[in-house]
């Protein structure tokens, strides 16, 4: 069996002529010097087809029908099977506030999911739990009968119930008690990430001075940059945080803030691209509920009977490709932060180089995701 292609490979800067193989799910060789007769024997010629990092998501609520919260071990099979032909190839699955008796159940669940073996599908390694530690006035389409107040207690028996698979949390760092919070959440390697919150910059700098801290979302759900107030947006844009999370569907940020922020010096290495998806996202379908409330389509996104904003509905690499497509973010931009920059978060993939994992995505013409590979097999099925 044939463990290499040769074809347009991203260098970091350019789709060039080259040549990659894999071992054992991560790449062994990735190199932009002519194959030998011997190597080239043993590739796949892709020919002129460009081929770019698979993408990776660090917040994503379900997607094709199936919630992250709630799917049964085969929902989440076929979630993961169709979230990787969409070109996703790592995800951090999405949560809603939930009581600790749900994050036990589902952390069973996704303990199964993670044991069973089959087709190739998209890499979950772990949850970003949106809350329970939320400012309630900015909760937006988030349940607020299981908010809590923020206490060292509660996130200790938060992080227990969520038995591992907690990654990232997002919290309102002005609440009483956050800050007790983030010591248990950085002693248990969780990252807090400020969103849902009304803080102010220094409520933003007291959480980072107990140690790194992200942005969820940026632009929702947390104060605007003023003249007289730079808040978390501010924060973000001097580069205090380690990481910053956007929506790159151009509704929930528009396409020139979305293009400011790409743009960005301080946040260069730090500017994420989530998709926020829900449930439903990938799916045609119109009227369904999600977080305990009855959403629709609308475009990208799904919106409330009163037309709030809910969460979206297209996966994150068509989000990304159309932004490029209709120029607001350069090809370079769109695998910065849509692969490189989380899949450094992640540690071992979102770029094409010996060690990482061997998830990779062919673009066709026209700028949109063909062929996917994960840990060097071909998603199929989808």
């Amino acid at each position: 069996m044939k463990r290499g292609i040769q074809a347009q490979l991203w260098n970091g800067r350019t789709f060039s002529s080259g040549w990659m193989t894999w071992k054992s799910g991560c790449f062994e060789k990735v190199s932009f010097e002519p194959p030998s007769k011997m190597q080239a024997a043993s590739l796949h010629d892709l020919g002129q087809s460009r081929v770019m990092p698979g993408f990776v998501d660090t917040l994503l609520h379900g997607f094709g029908g199936v919630d992250c919260g709630e799917g049964s071990v085969k929902d989440l099979q076929r979630m993961t099977r169709a979230l990787a032909a969409s070109g996703v190839t790592t995800a951090l699955a999405g949560f809603y506030p939930l009581s600790n008796v749900k994050l036990r159940s589902a952390a069973k669940r996704w303990g199964k999911w993670k044991s069973e073996r089959g087709t190739a599908r998209t890499r979950i390694t772990g949850w970003h739990l949106e809350g329970p530690f939320l400012a309630p006035a900015l909760r937006g389409a988030l349940p607020r009968k299981d908010l809590r107040k923020p206490s060292r207690e509660h996130a200790e028996k938060l992080v227990k119930a969520c038995d591992g698979w907690l990654q990232i949390c997002t919290l309102a760092p002005e609440l009483k008690g956050s800050l007790d919070v983030a010591e248990v959440f950085h002693a248990a390697k969780v990252l807090p990430s400020i969103g849902h919150t009304e803080a102010e910059y220094r409520d933003c700098i007291s959480l980072a001075d107990h140690g790194d801290c992200a942005i969820t979302h940026m632009g929702n759900r947390l104060p605007a940059l003023t003249a007289r107030e730079m808040g978390p947006i501010g924060f973000a844009m001097e580069g205090k945080a380690e990481w910053v999370g956007v929506i790159p569907d151009m509704v929930h940020v528009a396409p020139e803030t979305l293009r400011l922020w790409a743009k960005t010096p301080a946040m260069k290495k730090t500017l994420i691209a989530t998709s926020d998806n829900l449930s439903h996202a990938g799916l045609v379908a119109d009227g369904f509920a999600s977080g305990g409330k009855r959403l629709h389509r609308s475009g990208a996104v799904a919106v409330d009977a009163k037309g709030n904003l809910g969460g979206t509905l297209d996966p994150l690499a068509e989000m990304l490709l159309r932004a490029h497509r209709e120029g607001y973010l350069s090809m370079a931009d769109v695998i910065r932060i849509g692969c490189t920059n989380p899949g450094r978060f992640i540690g071992d993939c979102g770029s094409l180089e010996a060690g990482h994992r061997a998830d990779f995505v062919v673009l066709e013409e026209g700028d949109s995701v063909g062929p996917v590979w994960v840990g060097g097999r071909r998603v199929v099925g989808a």
